[in-house]
C-alpha cells in the first residue's frame, strides 16, 4: 500500500506545536531536563547562563530575557548521538541506568520556552566541537530531519567561552534562543525562582560532591554580581549545608523520623513491577527538632534577627520551610515531585514533617513516571486513598487485594506502601508534632489561670480532711521522686525530655497539683488519668472525637480568627457538649436495672458537687 503526506498519522508541524504544551510547570523544571542530561554524561560542573538584553519600557530602560544557555563538562556527544538528542522519542534509547530515559528531554524542554535551539557537543577540545540545531519555523516550513551535525569554524563562539567557569575538554553547550515562554523577564528573576527548585530537584547529586551547578546572569555579555553556586535545599531537612537560612544553614533542622526500620529515619519496602521482578522503596522520615519551633529550648534559643512572634512559621526559618511541604518522590537520587496531595488543608504542622520516597526506574511504569519527570500519576492519585472505600462490606485488606489482582487494577503494587504512608507513618508524626509545642511557657501561660484556681481547690479539699490518692503519695515522696516520676510519666506521651521536665519545674515551683496534657491514647475513654506523688494529671485522648469537636476547637484558636470563624467554633463547641452530656443521660438510661442506675446517679451528684467547687473555687 502506497503511502501520503495527506494521509501521514502525525503532522510534524503539529506535532511539535502540541510538545509546546507539554505540560512544563515552568522554565525551571524545563531546565531540570537539560541538567538530567548532563549528569548521564557525568558531569562534575553545569553552568546556566541568563542572558538579558537592554529594552525600552515607555520612557525608561529595563531589561528582558533573551537567551538562556547550559554548559557542562560532560562526556560530550558524537555526530549520531548529538543528532538523535534532538530527535523526538528517541534520544538515547530506553536506558534504565540513566536519570533521563524517555527521548524527550532536549527538544521537548526546548519547545515548551523558546522556538529556537542551538547545540553544541565535543570530545576532543571546544574548538572541535560538532553543532546542530532545532527551528520551529523551518519545521512549519516542512522540515523533518534533524541538520546533520557540523563542524563550526572555531568550535563553540567566544561568547561562551569568556563566560565560562569550566571550559573542559569535552562537554556540550545547550542554547535557548526566540524565547516566548520564560516564566520571568528579568535575569536575576529567571535564577531566584530556578535555583531553589533547580536544589531540591538535585539536592542529592550537590550535597554529595557529584555535580555543581553554577547559576550566572550575563549582561551585555558579562556576568554580572550575583552569580553563585546553587546549594541543596533539603525537603527533609536532614542535610548540614543548605540554603535553609540561619541558625538551620549549617546545621539540620529536622531529625530522623523513627520508624523501627534497619536505620534510623529509614524504612524499606518491596514493590513489584510489571514483569513480576521487585525492587526495594526506600521511605525516609523527618519531624522538626524542638528548636526550630520553640523560641526557648536551653542552648538553642532563637537568634537576636528572629521576629518578635512566638510562631515558628513565621520565622524565615519557617517559611522556608512552608514552601517544601508535601511528599518528596525521588526516582535514581533525583526529585520528581515535591506532591502536595498528602497535606491535610492548612495545618501548621505539615510544614514540620519531611517524608521521601525512594524508588527505582525500574518502578517507572508502578508509580506512573510522565514523559517529563515532573511526577508519577499512580502514586499522587493515592494520596488519602482510603481501601475501605471501595471495599465490599465484609472484605479485608488482603481480600481487596485479591480482588484487584484479578482485575489488574494498576495501583495494587503501591496499596501497602501508601497505607503504610497515610495511616501509620504520617499519622504518627503529626501525632508527635503536636505534641512538641505542648509545655513550652507560652502555652503553659495560658493555663496558668486554670491550673492555678484548680490546684487551689484540691490543696483547700486536702485540708479540709478530703485527702485523696496523690496527697497519701505526697507525704512520702521526696522532691527529687515526684520530679522524675512526671518526667517519665510525660515523656512516656512522647513529649521531647526538655518539654517534659520545663513542664514538671513549672509545677514543682507554682505549687501545682493538677495539669491538663494532650495525648493519642490507645482507649476509647475521652480521657485517662495518672494520679501521682502531688500530681493529678489528666490525659486527653486527642484521637477521641471530643478533642477535636471541643477541647481543640476552644484551645487552638488562631490568633488571627475572624468573627465569623469564632463564631463557628464556639456555636460547634456548645453543640458537641450538648452531645456529652447526652452521651451519659443515654448510657444511665441502657443500664439494666434501678440499682445500677442509682449509683451511677450518686456519682453524677457527686461529680456536680466537686465541679462546683473547682468552676467557683
Amino acid at each position: 500500500m502506497g503511502t501520503s503526506d495527506n494521509y501521514r498519522i502525525v503532522s510534524p508541524e503539529l506535532t511539535v506545536k502540541a510538545m509546546r504544551d507539554s505540560g512544563y510547570k515552568n522554565t525551571a523544571y524545563a531546565l531540570a531536563e537539560l541538567i538530567d542530561n548532563s549528569i548521564d554524561a557525568h558531569a562534575t560542573l553545569v553552568e546556566v547562563f541568563v542572558c538579558e538584553s537592554p529594552i525600552k519600557v515607555s520612557q525608561r530602560k529595563s531589561h528582558r530575557v533573551d537567551t538562556i544557555a547550559v554548559l557542562d563538562n560532560g562526556d560530550g556527544m558524537d555526530v549520531d548521538t548529538l543528532r538523535r538528542a534532538l530527535k523526538y522519542g528517541d534520544g538515547l534509547g530506553d536506558d534504565r541506568k540513566r536519570i533521563g530515559r524517555f527521548g524527550m528531554g532536549l527538544p521537548n524542554a526546548t519547545m515548551s520556552q523558546c522556538t529556537k535551539v542551538e547545540v553544541w557537543s565535543w570530545t576532543n577540545g571546544p574548538g572541535n566541537a560538532l553543532y546542530t540545531y532545532l527551528d520551529l519555523d523551518e519545521i512549519n516550513m516542512g522540515q523533518v530531519d534533524v541538520p546533520a551535525p557540523v563542524h563550526k569554524p572555531g568550535g563553540i563562539p567566544d561568547r561562551w567561552r569568556t563566560l565560562s567557569d569550566g571550559l573542559g575538554e569535552h562537554g556540550t553547550l545547550v542554547v535557548w534562543t526566540n524565547l516566548d515562554r520564560v516564566n520571568w523577564s528579568g535575569a536575576a528573576a529567571t535564577l531566584k525562582n530556578t535555583s531553589q527548585l533547580i536544589g531540591r530537584v538535585y539536592r542529592h547529586f550537590i550535597n554529595d560532591n557529584t555535580v555543581e551547578i553554577r547559576m550566572a546572569p550575563v549582561r551585555e555579555d558579562k556576568v554580572v554580581d550575583g552569580e553563585y553556586r546553587v546549594e541543596p535545599n533539603d525537603p527533609l531537612y536532614l542535610m548540614e549545608s543548605t540554603s535553609t537560612p540561619e541558625p538551620f544553614k549549617a546545621k539540620p533542622m529536622f531529625e530522623p523520623f523513627e520508624m523501627g526500620g534497619p536505620e534510623p529515619g529509614v524504612m524499606p519496602f518491596r514493590v513489584k513491577a510489571a514483569n513480576g521482578s521487585v525492587h526495594e522503596v526506600r521511605i525516609r522520615a523527618s519531624i522538626a527538632k524542638a528548636e526550630s519551633r520553640l523560641r526557648d529550648v536551653a542552648g538553642a534559643e532563637w537568634p537576636a534577627s528572629a521576629t518578635a512572634s512566638n510562631d515558628a512559621g513565621k520565622q524565615v526559618w519557617g517559611k522556608h520551610a512552608g514552601l517544601n511541604t508535601g511528599v518528596s518522590l525521588v526516582r535514581r537520587g533525583r526529585e520528581l515531585d515535591l506532591d502536595h496531595k498528602w497535606i491535610i488543608g492548612y495545618d501548621p504542622v505539615e510544614r514540620w514533617w519531611g517524608i521521601e520516597v525512594d524508588f527505582p526506574p525500574e518502578l517507572d511504569e508502578v508509580f506512573g513516571v510522565t514523559n517529563n519527570k515532573q511526577t508519577a500519576t499512580t502514586f499522587s492519585s493515592l494520596a488519602h486513598f482510603e481501601w475501605q472505600s471501595e471495599a465490599d462490606p465484609t472484605e479485608s485488606f488482603s481480600s481487596f487485594q485479591s480482588r484487584l489482582e484479578e482485575i489488574g487494577d494498576p495501583r495494587l503494587p503501591l496499596l501497602e506502601l501508601v497505607n503504610y504512608l497515610e495511616f501509620k507513618l504520617l499519622r504518627a508524626m503529626r501525632e508527635r508534632l503536636r505534641q512538641q509545642t505542648k509545655g513550652n511557657r507560652s502555652a503553659l501561660k495560658r493555663h496558668d489561670d486554670v491550673t492555678s484556681k484548680a490546684s487551689d481547690v484540691v490543696k483547700r479539699r486536702r485540708d479540709e480532711g478530703h485527702a485523696g490518692k496523690t496527697d497519701k503519695l505526697d507525704q512520702v515522696a521526696s522532691e527529687e521522686e515526684k520530679r522524675q516520676e512526671q518526667v517519665e510519666s510525660l515523656t512516656q506521651l512522647h513529649l521531647d525530655i526538655d518539654r517534659a521536665e520545663l513542664m514538671v519545674d513549672e509545677a514543682l515551683k507554682n505549687d501545682w497539683h493538677v495539669r491538663w496534657v494532650s495525648s493519642p491514647l490507645d482507649t476509647s475513654a475521652f480521657f485517662g488519668l495518672k494520679l501521682m506523688a502531688g500530681m493529678m494529671q489528666v490525659e486527653v485522648n486527642t484521637r477521641h472525637p471530643l478533642h477535636d469537636n471541643l477541647v481543640a476547637v476552644l484551645d487552638e484558636v488562631p490568633e488571627n480568627i475572624t468573627e465569623a470563624d469564632l463564631k463557628r467554633r464556639l456555636e460547634k463547641a456548645s453543640a458537641t457538649f450538648k452531645l456529652l452530656i447526652y452521651s451519659w443521660a443515654r448510657m444511665e438510661d441502657e443500664l439494666p436495672d434501678d440499682d445500677a442506675r442509682e449509683k451511677l446517679a450518686e456519682t453524677r451528684r457527686d461529680w456536680g458537687f466537686k465541679a462546683r467547687r473547682f468552676i467557683n473555687g
